[in-house]
C-alpha cells in the first residue's frame, strides 16, 4: 500500500509540473485556431513571404523575438518602387537579386495582426518549416506562455495529422 502512495504522489507532482510549466512560445492564429507555433527557450525567429499584389514579387520581412517582444529586424524584396523607403535600418544592399534593409530593429510588441490578400500567397517561416496563410484571412501572430499540457495538446493536434 505505501508503494501505491508513493506512486500516487509522484503522478501527481509530474501532473503539476506539466500543468503549471510554462514555455514561451509564438503562436500563430485565425478565427482563434492556432495554425503554427514556435516554442523556444531565448530567442526565436520567424518570416512573413508574400508576393506583392501589383508587382508579383516576393517581399519577406524578418522577425525576432526578444523578451517576449517581436521586433521587425530585417526585409528584403525584388522591386524597388514608390512608397518603399530608402533608409530602413542601417543597411542597404543588393544581393542574389534581392534588395536588403538590415538591421532595422522595430518593435512591434506581444502581437503582429497582418491580413491576407486574395492571391498574395502569405507565408509563415521558420528555420525548419514553411505555413501557407490562407487567403483573404486576418492573422495574428503573439507571443506568449503556455502549459506545457497546452503544448503537448498542440503538437498532438496540428503535427501529428
Amino acid at each position: 500500500m505505501k508503494k501505491l502512495y508513493w506512486i500516487l504522489a509522484i503522478f501527481i507532482l509530474l501532473l503539476f509540473s506539466i500543468m503549471w510549466n510554462f514555455i514561451s512560445v509564438v503562436m500563430v492564429s485565425t478565427d482563434g485556431k492556432a495554425e503554427a507555433a514556435i516554442f523556444y527557450s531565448r530567442d526565436a525567429s520567424f518570416s512573413i513571404r508574400w508576393q506583392h499584389s501589383v508587382e508579383k514579387e516576393d517581399w519577406e520581412e524578418i522577425f525576432v523575438v526578444k523578451d517576449d517582444q517581436i521586433v521587425l529586424k530585417d526585409t528584403r524584396f525584388k522591386t524597388f518602387g514608390a512608397g518603399v523607403p530608402n533608409d530602413a535600418g542601417k543597411d542597404t544592399f543588393i544581393k542574389d537579386g534581392w534588395v536588403y534593409m538590415t538591421d532595422i530593429d522595430q518593435l512591434i510588441g506581444k502581437e503582429l495582426a497582418i491580413t491576407t490578400g486574395r492571391s498574395t500567397n502569405h507565408s509563415f517561416l521558420t528555420e525548419d518549416s514553411k505555413t501557407p496563410l490562407s487567403a483573404s484571412k486576418h492573422y495574428q501572430i503573439s507571443t506568449g506562455k503556455i502549459s506545457l499540457w497546452e503544448a503537448a495538446g498542440y503538437f498532438m493536434t496540428n503535427r501529428m495529422r
